[in-house]
Formats: structure tokens, sequence, C-alpha cells
């Protein structure tokens, strides 16, 4: 196949249509073929010898495409940028100026580009790719030019050409080349409100607030009836702190020019500042003057959520469920809205629908627990094995998912060999290494739980959870009495109310024989959370205390609300 291509090269004229590509794609870094075409007109027979120019012309370009071939980028952009400069044909040194710039050789690419620009044969499309040249290699001048020259070629109007640009200027050049090149921009268009745009939404990257607030407000006064200018405003508004004047732009603006943009950008704000019941009366507004704007029913639909009208909330997904581009987001939160409810059918039918995007995984995994809540615990892991085949990337949330599964089970020799494979592929993950500690622990593998909480600790000093775990372990399944209170009064430091730290150091007091002093931390520890295993504790206390019939009293009321509470059914065998 190669060497036909070199039969075919030899007898073609200058060599040099090479093949064009996408600029967008070469800009976007996407692969590049480098595989040059022959033109469709035939050259003359060549009645001399080919010169050493034209045979070091074929040795470039021919170079250039064995490299390609061989996705050797670097070398093929070697190869073609000499073979532009060798024959100065345009489309050549367009050629080598997207392979030059795909290998970010931006040297490279400007000195192909040049060539190209200086014959007079760019395109108008390839206007865009030499001014991307241009803005990389911070040619202010050239840049200029080429804007110059896009702006006269262009077939659209004047102020979208200009937002055109102003996006290849943001994306491609760096801050002082960008400011400088809208800044001349801003000089020679200064009654275009768009180029005042481009500068506010550039002075917004940048986050230098009020400028990006002066040149907006510029745009609203040029083009009082164009609401982009508006809605950056209030954007820039918002991002400074002062959500009251991007309201009362956005309220004041939408009603005056009757523009939806603004009015759904308004009860947007009002939810993203929690004010639902405001939201939702705009949100109405919007749905009843148009029949056909279904993101204002969404929104609609979620502030009804945000509202607890969970029937409201149906109806509207539901309707919403039929519309093109609507369905899978509806369908999600008719599940969770289902799941909520726990119509656990209902909501499984929905999360069903959910196709691949980026509510899928939540709705499969969600999935699962609906499976383990419905007592099929082999299914609802199947769906997370399957999860971490297909998103590999996110596999420690679905090992984690469904070691939270196993314990609520208490199957915990499938947990802790669940949590050895998930650590053997990560085994610097800290989370997973805190969730095995607490299987071993189960487990009497007391020295691995130590060696999981000091690999976190080392990693996270103050890692609350994971000192709270280690003194409550060392208290609990050894004597190191003096190395838990180390970690457990660290623990407490951190957080000093914490239920689950004062449970632990009241357990720490009882094993220790300070039965006093344990009441008073677990009583604490009760009140803030009144659970199964801090009520075995403080009535174990209780007991040592001679208060009997307060610890059993104690025992039976947590067991009416957690029947299955491994520790109050342990104590209660255990001292009646």
């Amino acid at each position: 196949m190669l060497l036909r291509l070199m039969l075919v090269v030899l007898v073609t004229s200058m060599l040099g249509c090479a093949h064009r590509v996408s600029t967008d794609a070469v800009i976007a870094n996407e692969p590049v073929t480098v595989l040059p075409t022959v033109k469709s007109k035939q050259p003359e027979a060549a009645e001399s010898q080919p010169s050493k120019l034209d045979a070091a012309l074929l040795y470039s370009l021919l170079g250039g495409e064995v490299a390609g071939q061989r996705g050797d980028i670097n070398m093929a952009s070697a190869f073609y940028v000499e073979a532009a400069k060798l024959s100065k044909d345009p489309e050549v040194a367009l050629r080598a100026a997207q392979i030059a710039l795909y290998s970010k050789d931006v040297g490279a690419a400007k000195s192909a580009i040049d060539i190209a620009v200086d014959s007079g044969g760019v395109s108008a499309e390839s206007h865009r790719l030499a001014l991307t040249i241009y803005l990389r290699s911070g040619d202010i001048k050239k840049s200029l030019s080429q804007i110059a020259m896009m702006l006269e070629k262009s077939d659209i109007p004047q102020r979208n050409a200009l937002l055109a640009i102003g996006d290849i200027v943001a994306r491609h050049a760096s801050k002082n080349v960008g400011i400088q090149v809208v800044n001349e921009l801003v000089k020679t268009y200064p009654d275009e409100a768009g180029i005042y745009l481009v500068r506010s939404k550039m002075m917004s990257q940048l986050k230098q607030w009020d400028n990006a607030e002066d040149d907006a407000t510029i745009v609203t006064k040029l083009d009082p009836v164009w609401p982009v200018g508006f809605a950056q405003l209030s954007l820039v508004l918002e991002s400074k702190g002062e959500t009251e004047r991007a309201l009362s732009t956005l309220k004041s603006a939408g009603e005056r020019l009757k523009a939806r943009q603004l009015m759904m950008g308004y009860g947007q704000l009002l939810a993203k500042n929690e004010r639902y019941e405001a939201a939702k009366v705009e949100f109405l507004k919007l749905v009843s003057q148009e029949e056909d704007y279904p993101e204002a029913n969404f929104a609609l639909g979620l502030v009804y959520l945000k509202l607890g009208e969970a029937a409201k909330a149906i109806a509207v997904f539901k309707d919403l469920y039929a519309v093109n581009g609507f369905s899978s987001q509806s369908a999600f939160y008719l599940g969770r809205i289902y799941y909520f409810q726990k119509v656990y059918q209902d909501a499984l039918l929905w999360f069903g629908r959910v196709t691949k995007g980026v509510q899928y995984i939540d709705s499969q995994a969600t999935t699962a627990l609906i499976k383990s809540e419905m007592g099929d615990l082999q299914g609802a892991r199947s769906i997370l094995q399957t999860l971490r085949n297909e998103y590999p990337e996110n596999a420690t949330r679905f090992y984690l998912l469904e070691s939270e599964l196993l314990m609520v089970g208490q199957h915990n020799k499938v947990l802790y060999d669940l949590l050895n494979e998930a650590i053997k592929e990560a085994p610097d993950d800290l989370a997973l290494r805190y969730a095995r500690s607490i299987a071993a622990t189960d487990l009497d593998e007391v020295k691995v739980a130590e060696k999981d909480l000091l690999f976190v600790l080392a990693k996270d000093p103050n890692n609350v959870n994971a000192l709270n775990a280690l003194g409550y372990t060392l208290a609990s399944k050894t004597f190191r009495f003096k190395e838990a209170r180390q970690y457990l009064t660290q623990a407490l430091s951190l957080r000093p109310s914490d239920p689950a730290i004062l449970d632990s150091m009241g357990w720490l007091n009882y094993r220790e024989g300070h039965y006093e002093e344990a009441l008073v931390l677990l009583q604490r520890a009760y009140q803030g959370s009144p659970e199964g295993e801090i009520a075995a504790h403080l009535g174990e206390a209780l007991w040592m205390l001679g208060r009997q019939k307060e610890a059993r009293q104690l025992w039976e009321e947590g067991l009416k609300r957690d029947s299955d509470n491994k520790h109050l059914i342990e104590v209660l065998k255990r001292l009646q």
C-alpha cells in the first residue's frame, strides 16, 4: 500500500495539496492522519529530470507520510514544515501548520502558517487556524490582522462574528495577549455591544469582577433590548455576592423585554438561593405564558420537590417524560420520588428507564439499594459489580456502596474479602482502608484494623473517624488503654460533642473500671444519638453501678426501636 502511494506521488506535480482535516479537529488536538492525496488534475509529462529541490521536497513529504503512518506526529511535523519551506505552497504550509499545532510545536506551526498567509492562499476556514496559532504564539499584530480578514470575509452579522472570534481569543490566548487583543477590538468597534460582552466574559474568567461589571453595564446601555447583556450583568453581580442586584437586574429587564431567557434566569436564581415559593410563582408564570417550554416545566418540577409537593412533581415529570430530551431526567426524578416514598416497584420501573448519561450511575446505584432493601442482596451486588466493570474510574464508589450493603446485612466475612479485593486495586484509597478496618474489627482481625487505621492517619493525621475507630478498637479489643485514650482525646479535641466519640471515650472508661466517669460520657452520647450500640454501653455502665432496672428498661426501649441491633441482643443474652 505504501509503495503504491510513493509511485503515485512521483508522477504528480508539487504534491502540495496535502489532505486537509478540519481545523476544528486540529485545534481540539484530535488525532490527525497524515495522508497526502493526489490532485485530480494530472500534470503534463515532465521533459527533464527532477531538480534537487524536487528531490528534497519529495523526501520531506514522504518522510512526513511515513512518520505519520508510524504515529510519530513530532517527526511528521518536522518533515511537513520543511516541505512547506521548500515548496512555499499554501496547502502544504496549511497542512504543516495543522500537524505542528497538533504536536504542540507552536513555533513550527507559526513558521508554516506564515508561509500560507504570505502566499495569500489562506481560505476563509483557514483564517481560524491562523488566528489560533498567532494567539498561542503571542503575536498580537498578526492576530489582529487575521481577525480583520475574518470579519471582512464573514457572511454573518458583525456582532455574531465578533462573539465567535472572542470565543477563540478566550480559549487560545494567554491572559495578557487575550486582554490586549480584545482591548484593540474595543478601540476599533467602540459602539458594538458584542465586543464589550466578550471582554466582560474574559474579565469574569480572570475574576476581575468590577471590570466585568463595567463592561456588562456598557453592553446594556449600547443595546438595551439585547437580553444577553442583562444575563451577563446578573451573572457578574451574583459572582460578586450581590445577589439582590442580580435578581433585580433579571426581574426588571425580563419584565420589560418579555424575554423568557431572563425570566427563567430570575426563577433559577431564586431557587438557587432557596426562595422556592417565589421561584415557583415565576416558573408557573412561564408555563402559563408558553405552552411549549419544557425547561420551565422541568424547573417547576424540581421546585415542587424542594417544597415537598411530591404529587405535583410527579405530575410534571410524567408529562415531561414524553418530551424529547427530558425523558431520562424525568424518569430519574420519578424514580427518586418513589424511592423515598418506599414505593419500590414504581421506583425500579422509572429507574429502569434512565438512559446512560449524567444520572445513569446514580439511578443504578439506587436500584441496587432498593434491591437490597427488598431482600435481593445478590441482585444488588450484581448491579454494583456491573457498574464497576462499566465505569472503572468510579470503582471505589461502588465497592464502598456494596460494602455498606454487606455491613447492614452483617455479612462480615464476605465484606472483608470484598474490601481485600478493592484494596488490591486501589491500595492508597483511604476510604477503602477505613472500611476494611471496620470489617476487620468485627472479625477480631485487630492487627489488620490497626494497620489500616494507622495508614489513614499517616496520610491524614486529623481524620476524626480514623482516630475514633482506632481508639475504640484498642479500648474494646485490647488492653492498650493508654494508647486508646491518646487517640480518643485527639478526636474529642476536634469534635467535642460528637456522640460516637463520646461513646468511645465512655466505653474506654468503662473498660478501665471508671464507671461513674463512663456513665457521664455515655449519657451525653445517648442524648445526642439514642442508637443501639450507645444504649448497650450506657446500660452496661448502669448495670455495674447497681442500677439494673434502669439498664433493662433502657435495653428494652432500644430493642423496640431497633429489634435487630446486635449490640443490644448480645448484652441482653449475657446479663439476663
